[in-house]
């Protein structure tokens, strides 16, 4: 008898429930056996923290019928900022003792559910849903595929996501760098998700993912920063600028040349209308909370709705 790796969860699938300091994990695995052997597999299971120390410690007949159900005191829970996983160790000895297979996985311990009332909640507490989708890259190598990989995701969190829709293959990762897979039972997150593709050229860094980045980072990232958002410039029947500002601040101030023209008290989105444009090239100034950005634009492009970006300059 083995453990069948093809099947959900690669053989091995938890749900947990969190309860006064405890976590009771159901246990259910899947395994392959052939016509001729008999049902008398012995089942072994391991759980050991990060440090090696056995957690936990189980054994039972392969195929029992109920499912296997264990106890944690005062477990550490895996969260987005902090994902921690445990090792799970299976092991399957036929009526011999003889070990016929053996397999590793990471577990999380944690509880995710809907309330009624309450919405989302993670190991008990207020959880709000910020999911994004990444379409893993193809047309690379897969050295190439790796690194990118890792760069994108690193991108998703800088941007506050928290949940991604992803292949499978990539579901081990997510639960590592601390994303919840979103499956279609969670339709709470929202029906249009962004869409990151990995694909060479369209997702290496904030600025070739472009304001959409950022529009979901001052929805989503507790991380100060404004952003003069380009292709929103534009001359208005008066010859001064509209200009658009995406930031997670509460108050934004905009200087045109050096001049301050505005304070702005908002969220997410903060639009400055008849910004002085004196000369061929305005300098654009926006500050936050310990942040800021400045962009040069010149008028030939902002009056085709585009923008030309001279320097970014972006304090936290």
């Amino acid at each position: 008898m083995k453990f069948d790796r093809k099947a959900s969860g690669q053989g091995i699938k938890t749900v947990c429930r969190l309860d006064r300091g405890k976590a009771f994990i159901e246990w259910s695995f899947t395994f392959l056996k052939e016509e001729h052997e008999k049902a008398d597999s012995i089942l072994s299971l391991i759980m050991r923290d990060r440090a090696g120390q056995t957690v936990l410690l189980c054994r039972q007949e392969a195929e029992e019928e109920e499912l296997l159900v264990s106890v944690i005191l005062h477990p550490h829970l895996w969260d987005c900022r902090d994902p921690y996983l445990y090792e799970a160790e299976a092991i399957l000895q036929d009526s011999a003792g003889r070990e016929t297979d053996r397999l590793k996985k990471q577990i999380p311990i944690r509880e995710l559910r809907l309330h009624p009332r309450r919405g989302w909640l993670l190991n008990g507490g207020e959880f709000v849903l910020k999911a994004a989708e990444y379409m893993i890259p193809l047309h690379i190598s897969r050295a190439e595929r790796q690194q990118r990989v890792l760069k994108d995701f690193r991108l998703l969190k800088d941007m506050g996501a928290n949940c991604i829709h992803t292949d499978p293959s990539l579901w081990k990762l997510c639960e590592r760098m601390g994303f919840l897979i979103w499956q279609k039972n969670m339709a709470a997150a929202g029906v249009d998700l962004p869409c990151l593709t990995g694909e060479v050229g369209s997702g290496a860094s904030p600025e070739q993912v472009g304001s959409l980045f950022y529009r979901y980072k001052a929805k989503w990232s507790d991380e100060p920063f404004v952003y003069i958002v380009p292709e929103s410039i534009s001359i208005l029947p008066s010859g001064n600028l509209e200009v658009k500002i995406y930031s997670n601040c509460s108050r934004v101030v905009l200087y045109s040349n050096g001049e301050l023209f505005e304070f702005q008290s908002g969220n997410e989105e903060f639009v400055f209308q008849e910004v002085p444009a004196k000369g061929p090239c305005i300098m654009l100034s926006a500050e936050g909370d310990d942040c800021s950005m400045s962009l040069s634009v010149h008028k030939t492009f902002a009056s085709s709705l585009k923008g030309i970006c001279n320097g970014y300059h972006a304090e936290q």
